[in-house]
């Protein structure tokens, strides 16, 4: 563990001794989902390894991705998210982590994942919260060349993981409404904090505690959201 993140957890052990990141809460809800019986389907999977890692929870595990895969193994293959190469009902779970804020319109992805969802089947979403201050503000005013250069520099993110984001299911609303054949019923607003540097993980941190005001959850940075397959 880095300088950087054993400072930045004592801290947020004293003052937030229950808060759980992003990841913990997406791992805990997939987890929860993954049986013998499970059929899952992991788009955008890229090079996140969550299929190796989790996928003999599953009967059966696929991560697909529009970019070449490399030397993930034979239970990931390369395939648009709209033209999935899988029969009609056949996944009991789809999950897309960080991926629903790069479609630039939702209707072609959604058609194809419902396509392949059984009746009852999930879809798991992990994205951006666009109603959060800290995600609106710089998409609007600050240029798209600038962004990339403040993710690539100050998060220490490889430039080939930063794709053109729009963020067209990115809000309450939107993720409330019905989707196809697909409901929401469960959302979960998150706090990112991250532990690259020392300010900005307290700038981080001032905002998650402002959002512990009743109400103003809502404006978190990230949204994890359970859909269903009516």
């Amino acid at each position: 563990m880095k300088k950087n993140e054993l400072w930045s957890q004592s801290i947020l052990k004293r003052i937030d001794p229950a808060f759980q990141h992003r990841w913990t809460v997406y791992t805990e809800t997939l987890t929860s989902l993954l049986n013998k019986e499970t059929v899952w389907i992991d788009c955008g999977a890229g090079k996140n390894g969550t299929v190796k890692a989790l996928g003999t929870y599953a009967k059966q595990a696929t991560g697909v991705d529009v970019l070449e895969i490399g030397e993930q193994g034979e239970n990931y293959v390369q395939s648009d998210i709209r033209s999935l190469p899988f029969e009609d009902n056949t996944a009991t779970l789809v999950t897309l982590r960080f991926v629903v804020e790069h479609f630039e319109r939702t209707e072609g992805y959604f058609q194809e994942i419902n396509r392949v969802l059984k009746p009852g089947g999930k879809v798991v979403i992990l994205t951006t919260n666009v109603l959060s201050p800290l995600i609106f503000l710089p998409k609007f005013l600050i240029p798209y060349p600038l962004r990339h250069w403040i993710l690539t520099r100050l998060f220490k993110v490889e430039d080939e993981d930063i794709f053109p984001t729009y963020h067209a299911f990115n809000t309450e609303k939107a993720l409330a409404e019905p989707v196809i054949d697909l409901k929401a019923v469960d959302v979960t607003y998150i706090s990112d904090l991250n532990y690259t540097r020392k300010w900005v993980f307290l700038i981080l941190l001032s905002f998650h505690m402002l959002t512990r005001i009743p109400g103003l959850s809502r404006f978190r940075t990230n949204i994890l959201t359970v859909l269903e397959k009516q």
